[in-house]
């Protein structure tokens, strides 16, 4: 590390102000000079980018030109930026732009960098952010008030429909009015004479060998032969017949 030394004072010396061409050439000139190794590049790349970064100070800090006599704080150029009067209190701290050892992109390549430019942007900046929020708050109470307000409409009265008689059937309705009741008239019967059959409990089907007026005798539950016709079966199960023994 003891090639950064040729470096290090760059970094603890304020920012210069000297057009980026001369700075290139002055740090191009350095390493031919210093010849430092890869690994000293690396860190001396790293603290020079680590420079582009501007910590928030107070708003009260004065302008390095002042703008006027009575603009010499940038509160004081805060309040001359704002279209209208801040009636809040200022921000305590502001942040100005990025500013690199070397920029490029402030005044040009071969142009000094100018200070109050700098400055005047970056207090731009903080204008633009306040009008922004001015401009919600005042869209947000706007809204606020809409809302609150009561609505001042009277009720308006409602007057009754007039009540019309039901139009008549169409011919198609009709039609189907006729054709229903005409299948009614034909399924009718029919179901009176089931509902006859049924309340007469007369027996439909007669079993084989079988009659309403024969009486049904009572056999006993535990017997050689059980006659399953009468159930419905064409069976007649008999325990008591047996295998005649061979001679």
């Amino acid at each position: 590390m003891w090639c950064t030394r040729w470096f290090l004072p760059l970094l603890l010396l304020p920012l210069p102000t000297a057009p980026p061409y001369f700075l290139v050439l002055f740090l191009l000139s350095l390493f031919i000079q210093a010849k430092p190794c890869f690994y000293c590049i690396v860190v001396l790349i790293t603290l020079f980018f680590s420079s582009c970064y501007w910590q928030p100070f107070p708003i009260d800090s004065p302008l390095s030109v002042p703008w006027a006599d009575n603009i010499t704080t940038f509160a004081e150029a805060l309040n001359a930026t704002l279209a209208t009067p801040y009636d809040k209190p200022l921000p305590p701290v502001m942040s100005t732009l990025d500013r690199c050892w070397c920029d490029f992109w402030g005044n040009g390549f071969f142009d000094p960098y100018n200070i109050s430019q700098w400055e005047r942007a970056s207090v731009l900046r903080l204008a633009d952010e306040i009008e922004r929020e001015r401009k919600e708050e005042l869209a947000a109470q706007q809204v606020a008030s809409e809302v609150e307000e009561p609505e001042s409409s009277e009720p308006t009265e409602v007057e009754p429909m007039p009540r019309t008689a039901a139009p008549d059937p169409t011919p198609s309705a009709r039609s189907i009015r006729d054709v229903a009741a005409g299948m009614w008239s034909v399924v009718h019967p029919y179901i009176q004479t089931i509902r006859a059959v049924a309340e007469s409990k007369i027996p439909l089907f007669k079993m084989d060998n079988v009659t309403a007026s024969e009486p049904v005798e009572s056999l006993p539950a535990l017997r050689w032969e059980y006659d399953l016709r009468t159930h419905g079966l064409g069976l007649i199960v008999d325990f008591g017949w047996t295998r005649s023994s061979s001679a």
